[in-house]
């Protein structure tokens, strides 16, 4: 604890001296003759231990004291902070998201709360919000990706001064939108996998098909691509020989190269024989390495993420005789999960090869993937073995 002594201004007879070579500095003899030292700061001297801690303690308190700290903004409106978190969320985000973010702003929020003051944005006044988005009939996902814009303007009012706490912290868990969270994924069995790939390759079989998607819907089944990371491909990241091919960067909605999704996305992908044969007959004798291996038939650009939707794979998912059971394109990653899976590769073998940063989410989004089928008969096994008497 820092002792405190009297003013300079006090009387004489408290004894303290100025040092006369360092400003603000002062000492004054003990009874046993040795020197005690002060500094003077906030109107008073406080004691130190030596010469330098005091020199050091006074330098302190001049630094704390030069920094001056402005009182925070009272007309700041929650419209102002968004336009900053806009601009720094322009400058990360992919242009699709950026695009996602950009709406739930200026169709729910601004609209909403952007008049206010970020502390009259009250918790009460959030969770009328989020009452008001249900009864619209949005679903929990979409009142969520519509409210994730207030998490970065409250962070930035609160460094501001503008907020103690975020008012979403407060919420009542009742408040919050419930439901719609990780996504129950379709579980496939080895011959539904089998019947589309045969679809789609019927499909691009007849005269009037403009495409043949079938490649590519190969490729997602079997290996776990994202589409966009599939679209992205470019000859230069296929190495025939070696059965493989390299995931390092990701096709936008809109047509734009972005790096992969997550540091883990950026992998080698092992390619079987068969597949290494379906990408050898697709390549055209004359490719060059910078071209995709999805290319579209005007050359150039990959084929349009929509047009694989409707015309490769919603077609294909109907001739199947698949539709109708809520299997999305994303939904291809678990067709691909299931074939690892029930080869035996472990939560993080899986996850290496679906680009997941972490096996826990890989267990979060697959886990009934890996109840495998003889988990009845292994816990009778275990039952029996515990049951049967030991014969000497």
């Amino acid at each position: 604890m820092q002792e405190q002594f009297l003013t300079p201004d006090a009387p004489r007879d408290t004894g303290w001296k100025k040092d006369g070579k360092a400003r603000g500095i002062y000492w004054r003899k003990r009874t046993s003759g040795s020197k005690r030292w002060g500094y003077y700061a906030d109107g008073t001297i406080i004691g130190a231990t030596s010469r330098r801690a005091a020199i050091d303690g006074k330098a302190r308190s001049t630094l704390r004291k030069g920094v001056t700290v402005r009182p925070p903004s009272t007309s700041v409106r929650i419209c102002d902070l968004a336009a900053e978190v806009r601009e720094a969320k322009r400058r990360k985000l992919r242009e699709w998201s950026f695009t996602c973010f950009e709406r739930a702003l200026d169709n729910v929020l601004l609209p909403e709360l952007g008049h206010l003051k970020p502390a009259q944005a009250s918790p009460d006044r959030i969770a009328r919000l989020i009452q008001d988005l249900e009864e619209d009939g949005l679903s929990p996902s979409s009142i969520r990706r519509y409210l994730s814009p207030l998490g970065p303007i409250f962070k930035l009012a609160m460094r501001r001064g503008l907020l103690a706490s975020s008012p979403l912290e407060l919420l009542l868990d009742d408040e919050r939108p419930r439901g719609g969270g990780i996504r129950k994924h379709y579980v496939w069995s080895a011959a539904e996998v089998s019947a589309l790939i045969a679809a789609a390759d019927k499909l691009a079989q007849r005269p009037e098909a403009n495409y043949n998607y079938a490649p590519l819907l190969q490729l997602l089944v079997l290996t776990g691509l994202r589409v966009g990371e599939a679209l992205a491909l470019q000859w230069e990241n296929v190495d025939l020989e070696a059965g493989e091919l390299c995931v390092c960067a990701s096709l936008g909605r809109t047509g734009e190269l972005n790096p992969p999704k997550t540091t883990a996305g950026a992998r080698t992908v092992p390619l079987s024989p068969g597949l290494v044969d379906l990408l050898a007959r697709l390549k055209p004798v004359d490719a060059t390495d910078q071209e995709f291996v999805f290319a579209s038939t005007r050359g150039g650009r990959p084929i349009a993420y929509g047009n694989f939707r409707r015309r490769g794979f919603e077609k294909a998912i109907e001739a199947a005789g698949l539709a109708g059971r809520g299997i999305t394109i994303h939904g291809l990653r678990s067709a691909a999960a299931s074939i690892l899976v029930r080869q035996g590769l472990t939560p993080v073998e899986v996850a290496a090869v679906l680009g997941h940063t972490d096996a826990n989410i890989t267990l979060k989004v697959y886990a009934r993937l890996f109840d495998k089928p003889d988990l009845a008969a292994r816990i009778r096994l275990a039952q029996t073995a515990v049951l049967t008497p030991v014969v000497n």
